[in-house]
């Protein structure tokens, strides 16, 4: 008895298409960069207002661009190695919330999300 091969079934688990994963980590990547921006512009109000600790807000919140834009990338990549890419994204969407905290709810958890997504075979 021999293997029929059949086309519509996957040659293999590492050919699968991972789109849920993208969508999710550039979806999380955008929410996370208007998170960074609105903690940009919470921490520039705050020093114009002379508020201490206000600068440190501003620096978190470039961070939380920084992290966001590599889920993006990571989540592009997400087909070379997914194991590695998905622990990488979680460290990212994990990284998001601590940098922004309440802000960065909504992204970090899209971010977890598509990193756990990604570590399944």
């Amino acid at each position: 008895m021999s293997k029929s091969n059949n086309p519509t079934q996957p040659a293999s688990n590492n050919n699968r298409s991972r789109t849920a994963e993208l969508v999710l980590g550039i979806i999380g990547g955008i929410f996370g960069m208007i998170a960074g921006i609105i903690a940009i512009t919470i921490g520039g109000i705050g020093s114009a207002l002379e508020a201490s600790g206000s600068a440190g807000i501003g620096n978190l919140g470039i961070a939380c661009i920084a992290v966001s834009a590599l889920a993006i990338v990571l989540s592009a990549l997400i087909n070379r190695n997914h194991v590695l890419m998905g622990w990488l994204i979680i460290l990212c969407g994990v990284l998001n919330v601590v940098f922004v905290s309440f802000f960065g709810i909504l992204s970090g958890l899209l971010i977890v999300i598509a990193g756990g997504l990604a570590l399944r075979k």
